[in-house]
Order: structure tokens, then C-alpha cells, then sequence
């Protein structure tokens, strides 16, 4: 079980957690727990799930955002609110809100005291329900990029008032495709929330900054990228990890675009996207989620250590 206890910065809650784990694996002799911050325990999660009952992970409340909710509703079951930051939990919950993850507050004198022996006796009470519950809500709830799902397209190193994109816009209307425009950002790309249906989302944004450590986030969501020229360098050091995650991809300009613009011969390029937004429509209904662990995560060094004294695993 993976349980993340927040509180405003991340220290008071790793005081807690480390006399928690103290508690249990001197008294408990049925469970092994382990704490570590919670960006080492998204990294090692596999490693911890195979080796400890309970995995406790501690941070701050208010890094739960849109964009990384996916992977806290994932992982966590249950998400302990600490009682300085108490008036984060509706917003907590209402992130968490797709996935099957408790969301409760830490009594007040509970943690004040760290009074770890209550907590432990809190916790087994927890414990009780918090598998029912969640694979109960599992089953109804979903968050896959195959489950929502239009087609969110990233356009790179163009802008949507380029004529090119007019042209295409122009011409996606007159097909009855519904499509909206936004700009990249890791958070507009999970908390959007259109006015209107739409069947394509076109993101405008520079290749260049999508980052290694945040492309597994990126690629929950993007179905397919388009790439302008100007990009393709930026392109090549990227492409390997779409190809990782079976993200297909094309390059939309090429030097015959300005040529056929000017002339008023514009099939083509309005056929080289209909082929790509089929291809991609494809991908979307009949791919499963797919999770690769050079991005997703990272293994324990096999060797015997200790964390703070208190705990240890086993060469494998």
C-alpha cells in the first residue's frame, strides 16, 4: 500500500512518517514499511511495492496539480492531509477526484504530538476498508489516453495563425471536424476544460521544451505530433521516445508548402493530415496505456542499505 502524507513544504510530514515506519517495523512484526520523498518514491515504486507492506511518501499538499494527478491517483491509496494545510483538501480531492484514492485529514492533535502510536492504530483501522473502497472505484473509474478521448495533437515549432494553419483550419470546418486551439504548457495540457466538444485538440508548442522527465506526462495525453521543419533538429533527440511510447508523428511543411499556398493548390497538405488524423483516430480507440519504465521509473540499487537506521532490504 502506497500512502502520501502532505503538509506545506514536505518537513513535518517526513518527521511523521519517519517515526510512523519506526513504529510499525519494531512493534509489527507482519508488515515492512519504508518512507522516502514522494519524487523517490514515484521513481522506485516498483522496487518498494515488491519489497514493503507500506510505502510512505511524504511532500507537499499543493504539489498535487492537474498535470501530475494522474500519477498520485495511480499510485496512492490513500492521501493524508496534514492539519496546517487542511484547507488544501477540497482542492486535493476535487484533483484526485477520477481516481480511486482517499483523500482524509490528519487529526490536528494526532500530528502535533506525532503521537505515532495512535497513528499506527489509525492507520490499521484505515487499512480495514481502504482495499474495498478502492477496487470498487477502480472498476468505475478510468484515466487512460484510450478511455476519454478526442485527439489531442501537438503542433510543433508553427503557430495557429501561420496561413498555413489557416488554410488547414479552413478546411477542417468544411469536413465538420470540431477542433480547438490552445498553447502548450505541462499544466493547460491536464486542466482544460473546452466550452464547446471538439473532435481534435491542436497544442501549439516548441518541441524544444518538452523535457525527458516530464515526457511521461506528456505522452498520457498527446495522440500524435506534427512537426514543422524548423523543428526537426529538436525533433531528433526526441524521437526515441515517441517511438518509445508508439506516438506517431510527421513532418506537416515541407518546401513545396509556400509554392502550393501561393498558387491556391493547398489537397495536398489537406490530405497529408486527413491521412495523419485517421492514423492517429486508430491509434487512439484500439491502444492500450502504455507505460515505459526508462520515463516511468527507477530501480533500488541491489545492495543492502540502510534509510536513517531504521530500516533495510535485501540484496536481490
Amino acid at each position: 500500500m502506497f500512502i502520501f502524507v502532505g503538509c506545506a513544504g514536505g518537513g513535518t510530514s517526513s518527521m511523521f512518517c519517519q517515526r510512523l515506519v519506526k513504529e510499525i517495523n519494531e512493534y509489527d512484526e507482519n508488515l515492512r514499511a519504508v518512507f522516502d520523498d514522494v519524487s523517490h518514491v514515484f521513481q522506485k515504486r516498483l522496487s518498494y511495492g515488491s519489497h514493503y507492506d507500506l510505502v510512505f511518501a511524504y511532500g507537499a499538499a499543493g504539489d498535487i496539480r492537474p498535470y501530475n494527478a494522474f500519477d498520485f491517483g495511480q499510485l496512492f491509496d490513500a492521501v493524508l492531509i496534514a492539519p496546517q494545510v487542511s484547507y488544501l483538501k477540497a482542492y486535493v480531492e476535487e484533483m484526485l477526484a477520477k481516481y480511486p484514492s482517499m483523500v482524509m485529514d490528519l487529526p490536528g492533535r494526532l500530528f502535533g504530538v506525532m503521537d505515532t502510536e495512535r497513528a499506527y492504530v489509525m492507520l490499521l483501522d484505515l487499512l480495514i476498508n481502504l482495499d474495498m473502497r478502492r477496487g470498487y472505484q477502480s472498476q468505475l473509474l478510468s484515466a487512460s489516453k484510450g478511455t476519454d478521448k478526442d485527439m489531442e495533437i501537438y503542433v510543433a515549432g508553427a503557430g495557429s495563425q501561420e496561413i498555413y494553419w489557416k488554410n488547414m483550419f479552413k478546411y477542417l470546418e468544411q469536413e465538420n471536424i470540431r477542433y480547438c486551439v490552445t498553447s502548450y504548457s505541462l499544466e493547460n495540457l491536464y486542466d482544460f476544460k473546452p466550452k464547446e466538444d471538439f473532435d481534435v485538440r491542436f497544442i501549439f508548442g516548441q518541441i524544444s521544451v518538452l523535457s525527458e522527465n516530464d515526457f511521461a506526462r506528456v505522452a498520457r495525453r498527446i495522440d500524435g505530433f506534427l512537426v514543422n521543419a524548423s523543428s526537426i533538429g529538436a525533433l531528433r533527440s526526441r524521437r526515441e521516445w515517441l517511438e518509445a511510447y508508439d506516438i506517431p508523428y510527421i513532418k506537416f511543411d515541407d518546401a513545396h508548402v509556400k509554392k502550393d499556398l501561393k498558387n491556391g493548390n493547398f489537397v495536398q497538405q489537406e490530405e497529408k493530415i486527413w491521412d495523419f488524423l485517421e492514423k492517429v483516430q486508430m491509434k487512439t480507440e484500439y491502444t492500450h496505456e502504455k507505460s515505459v519504465s526508462r520515463f516511468e521509473q527507477k530501480e533500488m540499487a541491489k545492495q543492502k542499505t540502510a534509510l536513517f537506521g531504521l530500516i533495510s532490504w535485501e540484496e536481490n
